[in-house]
């Protein structure tokens, strides 16, 4: 029970008599001890009665270990816990047992904290000091995969509140507005049909807990978990499948809520043993069987519908090519049109795909067990002009030991023609990717729509999709991932040098922000920048943003050339230019010297050069042509023509 300003305790103490409760942080070993006042229902000095205790919250908050001393990137955490002991005349102690199905009592601390009494998952009493968090007391799984939940919102919480999903590795967030009615909230989780610019989606694969914050507010370590009363916990876990891909709702730390999101593959389809089987006997039982009038088109492995590979697609639906058109999808995470049908990548039929499609077309490399066979053509796209170093021109720089960007003759053996984006790129491409077969100088397809005669019909389009409001200049950026700063070599993280605040300050009323990252990145740009600034790294087609925007900013990726063709100004934002030139990757020309636009080293120069944007252009008119020339001149309009023409001889 609750009384001016602590917690007091009644305990059953069936042997001597305690003479006071100990209470010892669970991080630090700090000890705080409160004295018994005296018995309940006892004869005194007697035990096997009752005794109570006064838990006082300023003591608790004078106790409080102090974090001084402790690593700057460790984030106080938001809560204190107290493992609780009665003490005897002896000195020696008891833990307090505490049913595990007992409702968490909460009473209110200053400095806006609240002190809980509640047990563990073990039976035993503890106390948490910490910002106030919710409970969820009633948890409703809808057919269509929407998680309705609701439950008790503390006294401190926001009247507009939203529960929002973090990733548990990468910097992702799905925030969903929450009602806030009498104490109480409601929320309806989408998860199985989540907004997004690329049309509704899963929740990508991974554990996402749930936690609660102010609605539009900026993301925090502190923001409170959402937790479940012991009325719910019988019940968990509790799970749904929506279209083969299966949500899970649990709990981690005793009674703090996650999600798990699984794969979209079919549940025959996953674990270790059966991809070594898919990979060992499905796919080469297919490529026993004759090659079927299909293509198998693969952007990025899977994780867009767009680049090169779209463009041939279309291209050759426009001609009507009488095949079957199959999209290479990874869990679920790209919209397919009704002219393809999806393939989820690792999945039986995938296997298949590779195995008995007679054309394949992708922008990047197919799995290192993949054999051409006799009669099948793969037309390796590659997605873009290498302006950096890749593959074995790596040697000597920080990237060389990395295994996903070791030279790889073996798997250009895949490809029955690579295509050069120009002829600058085709030596670089043959050295770094240990290239000697067939390779034709065709432009990229994906350019294509740079120059089709519908490009401004597509660019307005674009915007109103992004919700840009009509007057606003829109700045594309999309920097380069950093091999250095990856989770794995799959997952990098989002390289965000650009200071968004100084930039919203001092562009926010006629610019919008577009942020693209990298197809590798698995950050997100948090939502609370908008909507100054938007992440659009879900978008399906780089190219199609790139006709909406007015100026590109960058540092050293390949839609530099692609944006030539605009003829729009282009910024680079490059801070790190020794750094990555000299040590990190390097490039395959002189950057410097070609750059077709100023070199800025903070977010200041950016804004100054976004407020001069004629002047740009002046001064950087003559790199532009002289890198327009050497990096577009192929660009027509017919490269995706020329690949179809490729696939029908």
């Amino acid at each position: 029970m609750a009384a001016a300003g602590a917690v007091e305790l009644t305990v059953t103490a069936p042997g001597p008599e305690p003479v006071a409760l100990r209470l010892t942080h669970q991080g630090t070993g700090t000890v705080v001890t409160f004295p018994v006042e005296g018995p309940v229902g006892g004869a005194a000095g007697g035990g096997g009665g009752s005794v109570t205790v006064r838990v006082r919250g300023e003591a608790l908050d004078a106790a409080r270990p102090a974090r001084d001393g402790g690593p700057g990137v460790l984030a106080p955490p938001h809560t204190e816990s107290w493992a609780a002991e009665l003490v005897l005349a002896d000195g020696t102690a008891d833990p307090v047992a505490c049913p595990p199905d007992s409702e968490p009592f909460t009473q209110p601390l200053p400095h806006g904290r609240e002190l809980v009494v509640a047990a563990t998952a073990g039976g035993d009493l503890v106390l948490h000091d910490r910002i106030p968090q919710p409970y969820v007391d009633r948890v409703v799984w809808r057919t269509d995969g929407t998680l309705l939940i609701a439950g008790l919102l503390p006294d401190a919480a926001p009247l507009a509140p939203e529960l929002v999903l973090k990733h548990c590795a990468h910097a992702v967030e799905a925030a969903f507005p929450a009602v806030h009615d009498e104490g109480r909230f409601h929320c309806a989780l989408p998860l199985a049909a989540l907004p997004s610019c690329a049309g509704e989606l899963p929740l990508r694969e991974g554990r996402w807990t749930l936690h609660l914050r102010e609605r539009g507010a900026a993301g925090s370590p502190l923001d409170a978990p959402v937790r479940f009363t012991p009325s719910v916990l019988d019940g968990l876990p509790a799970s749904r499948t929506v279209r083969g891909k299966p949500f899970v709702l649990d709990r981690v730390r005793g009674d703090e809520a996650f999600v798990a999101a699984g794969p979209a593959l079919p549940a025959t389809d996953r674990g270790p043993y059966r991809r070594r089987v898919l990979r060992e006997q499905h796919y080469p039982l297919h490529r026993s069987r004759p090659l079927r009038d299909t293509v198998l088109y693969s952007s990025f492995g899977g994780r867009a519908y767009g680049d090169s590979p779209r463009a041939v697609h279309e291209e050759l639906v426009r001609r009507g090519m009488d095949v079957e058109h199959l999209w290479a999808v990874r869990d679920a995470q790209s919209a397919v049109p009704p002219t393809a049908r999806a393939v989820v990548v690792g999945s039986a039929a995938w296997h298949g795909a590779l195995a008995h499609s007679h054309w394949i077309v992708t922008n990047t490399h197919l799995p290192r067990w993949f054999v051409r066979r006799a009669g099948q053509r793969v037309i390796q796209t590659w997605h873009g002009t290498p302006l950096k170093r890749i593959g074995a021109d790596l040697a000597g720089t920080l990237c060389s030991g990395l295994a996903h960007l070791a030279p790889r003759p073996r798997l250009g053996r895949q490809w029955s023609v690579l295509l050069s984006p120009n002829a600058a790129s085709t030596p670089v491409l043959r050295s770094a990717l240990g290239y000697s077969g067939k390779l034709l100088e065709t432009g990229l397809p994906r350019t294509d729509a740079l120059l089709a005669a519908e490009r401004d019909e597509v660019a307005a389009a674009v915007r109103a999709q992004l919700g840009v409001e009509p007057g606003r200049r829109v700045v594309l950026y999309a920097p380069t991932p950093r091999d250095h700063l990856a989770y794995d070599a799959s997952h990098h993280r989002l390289h965000l040098p650009l200071d968004l605040d100084l930039a919203r300050g001092a562009l926010g009323d006629d610019h919008v922000l577009l942020v693209r990252g990298h197809p590798l990145v698995a950050d997100r740009l948090p939502a609370h920048h908008a909507p100054f600034a938007v992440d659009v790294s879900g978008y399906p087609d780089a190219t199609e943003l790139l006709l909406a925007a007015d100026v590109l900013v960058t540092d050293y990726s390949s839609l530099a050339a692609d944006f030539a063709n605009t003829g729009r100004p282009m910024l680079f934002l490059t801070p790190d230019l020794a750094h990555y030139r000299d040590t990190l990757r390097g490039f395959s020309l002189d950057f410097e010297a070609r750059v077709p636009g100023p070199l800025l080293s903070s977010t200041g120069e950016l804004i100054e050069a976004l407020g001069d944007l004629p002047a740009v252009g002046r001064a950087s008119a003559g790199a532009y042509a002289d890198f327009r020339e050497a990096f577009c001149h192929l660009d027509d309009g017919g490269a995706a023509g020329r690949v179809a023409e490729l696939l029908l001889e």
